[in-house]
């Protein structure tokens, strides 16, 4: 669709902007172009020079940067997410046990790839939470995990499977994931969803902006996602709205 909104997305938007390119659609007659990735790497590639009307990334950073080097405008947040820790059943995660069970050398720990992917930077952020409350233990978390998904060399991810088959194949005891990613398997027997606790919890902000020459169809998609509806959508995705 030629005249569709070119939007570049985090993945871990991936199961909201169907129905928001429904929804949108509906009320507007607009078409939404979609391309979802590492919202890190697709930062990139605005740098270096694809085309794009609006940039939805899992973190304020990219979006600011951008606007800093006069790429995009706007900078604003439009949703918020929670981290959590997807684990093998077998393992009897609880937020009761969730440090004594990250801090055993024997748990193998997944995340997605800082740098590239916000949800690997918020991965190492909450790391360095439990460094400042426990000397040692967080670094020590850190030092163990396996950068897995989400960087520009990561294996690609089998068709139809998340990063929670890297639980289920034996790669990793657990993987540290968004709760709107994780929410979808928690009728799973085969997982364990443990929410981190307050006092290792980043603060996780989903930011957008549009180009710089943005027209009225961008601008109504921006305000859309900002809107009652848009964030009625995000809500039931998994998100927080901003509200």
């Amino acid at each position: 669709m030629s005249n569709a909104v070119q939007v570049l997305s985090a993945g871990s938007l991936r199961h909201a902007f169907p129905a928001i390119i429904g929804a949108f659609g509906y009320e507007f007659g607009i078409g939404i172009s979609l391309t979802l990735g590492p919202a890190g790497l697709l930062r990139e590639t605005i740098e270096a020079g694809t085309s794009f009307d609006l940039f939805a990334s899992a973190n304020m950073a990219h979006p600011r940067g951008l606007v800093s080097m006069c790429l995009a405008q706007d900078a604003v947040c439009f949703a918020r997410n929670r981290l959590c820790v997807l684990s093998r059943a077998e393992l009897g995660l609880t937020t009761e046990n969730f440090l004594a069970v990250l801090s055993d050398p024997a748990v193998r720990i997944g995340t997605s790839t800082p740098g590239d992917d916000p949800g690997g930077d918020y991965a190492f952020e909450a790391f360095d939470l439990i460094e400042a409350r426990h000397p040692g233990r967080g670094e020590a978390i850190r030092s163990r995990s396996r950068q897995l998904v989400g960087g520009r060399n990561s294996p690609p991810t089998p068709p139809g499977k998340g990063a929670a088959y890297l639980v289920t194949d034996g790669v990793v005891d657990l993987m540290m994931s968004y709760s709107s990613n994780a929410r979808l398997l928690a009728g799973d027997p085969a997982f364990n969803i443990v929410d981190i606790p307050d006092e290792f919890q980043p603060l996780i902000e989903y930011g957008m902006v549009i180009r710089m020459d943005a027209d009225a169809e961008t601008r109504e998609l921006r305000d859309f996602l900002l809107s009652p509806t848009g964030q009625k959508i995000l809500s039931e995705a998994g998100f927080s709205a901003i509200g």
